[in-house]
């Protein structure tokens, strides 16, 4: 017996949502997981272009380098592009095979008394930013790496040389200059990945905080409290192709793995506080929540040793440690991990004996989709104890 018309007509109803929902195009797959180097072993172009077929024997997927003296992002001196040449020779000569995503570094020091009230001098900042840009671009770089930390004088505090003006006038001035930041570069690279070690999670005591002008005023007293506006200002310029990641350097101290799923929401949720609500979806489009992880802290380098945890544990655990922070930091990033070092060197064969096979461990155990195998908060304890016992040593 044959279905009624009516049978097949309500048949089509209940289908139709379902068919339209199928009909639409695929969205897009998720970004595979990075691992980039970055350290006090970071290269020029020369030396990348000369060592890169050795370089790629490393198991990461990209590096952070940098220009050769021309490399600060508020040097408000002229940039002289021949003389930049043959590091775009460099660049250029580049054959990347492995290491599919690298960047170039800047830095945010403060050398040259910036004002950002000074429009000649941001008129030459800018030009020199599209040089950055067209660096990367030259070199087959996915983007920039901006390191906010003022080694120098501090761009990022208030008053500065503003002292005649309202903390709200120079927030206004550095959000202005931030979206330039981001034009200049976007000149050159429209589909930038701007990888920053510091965004608005670090300002995590205030995310949270409903009184908005008690906020302002505590911003105003923070040392960085001048770069949440700079991020804004970023934000609001950054095309739809464009994405920034807050590479959030306070990862380097984690010790459990919830810590990096806490870090992951606070990049994504929590830093919401602290953007306008007309940037709130453009935030999660384009903010992505990137990890950071520091060998010498988990591997016993950092001097002197007594000061940190990992000096209490046996050589085993540290690798352990490591090998969990590499697997929770790519678990809980949307896409970019930078591993970051001091006293050894990648390019040099300086590298802690099994730190290698501990970061191959746990990628291949997360490609695989294999959960990590162990637990450190047993051994993490032991040596918290060891470390307080210690310290009460005369």
């Amino acid at each position: 017996m044959k279905p009624s018309i009516f049978a097949i007509a309500s048949t089509a109803l209940v289908l139709a949502p379902w068919a339209a929902i199928h009909a639409q195009p695929s969205p897009p797959e998720r970004p595979r997981k990075k691992l980039i180097e970055y350290g006090w072993d970071v290269p020029y172009p020369d030396q990348v272009r000369k060592d890169i077929r050795n370089m790629e024997k490393r198991p990461f997927d990209g590096i952070i380098f940098r220009l050769r003296d021309w490399n600060h992002a508020f040097d408000p001196r002229p940039w002289n592009e021949a003389q930049l040449k043959p590091q775009f020779d460099d660049l250029a000569a580049i054959e990347w095979k492995t290491f599919t995503d690298n960047f170039l570094c800047l830095y945010a020091a403060n050398h040259w008394k910036m004002d950002w009230f000074s429009d000649p001098q941001w008129k030459r900042i800018t030009a020199n930013l599209r040089l950055s840009a067209k660096a990367a671009k030259i070199g087959h770089c996915v983007g920039l790496v901006f390191d906010p930390e003022p080694y120098g004088d501090n761009p990022w505090a208030y008053p500065g040389p503003s002292k005649d003006r309202s903390f709200a006038e120079v927030e206004a001035q550095v959000h202005q200059r931030g979206a330039e930041f981001m034009t200049a570069i976007q000149t050159e690279l429209p589909k930038v990945r701007l990888l920053t070690f510091f965004h608005q999670s670090l300002f995590s005591e205030l995310l949270d905080n409903p009184d908005i002008r008690d906020r302002q005023t505590r911003l105003s007293r923070h040392p960085w409290g001048l770069l949440s506006a700079f991020w804004n200002g970023v934000l609001e310029a950054a095309g739809p192709d464009a994405r920034v990641i807050d590479g959030y350097e306070l990862a380097y101290y984690f010790t459990a793995r919830e810590q990096f799923f806490r870090a992951h929401h606070t990049i994504k949720q929590r830093s919401l506080g602290l953007v306008p609500l007309q940037l709130r979806g453009k935030h999660a489009a384009t903010v992505q929540a990137g990890m950071a992880l520091y060998m010498d802290q988990v591997l016993g380098l950092r001097q002197p040793p007594e000061r940190y945890l990992s000096h209490y544990m046996t050589p085993a655990e540290r690798l352990r440690f490591f090998e969990h922070h590499v697997y929770y930091a790519l678990s809980t990033s949307d896409e970019y991990v930078w591993c970051y070092s001091e006293r050894m060197n990648w390019w040099q064969n300086k590298v802690p004996d099994g730190a290698e096979a501990a970061i191959r461990s746990a990628r291949k155990k997360l490609a695989d989709g294999q959960p990590l195998g162990f637990d450190i908060a047993e051994f993490i304890a032991a040596g918290q104890k060891k470390m307080t016992e210690a310290a009460k040593k005369p």
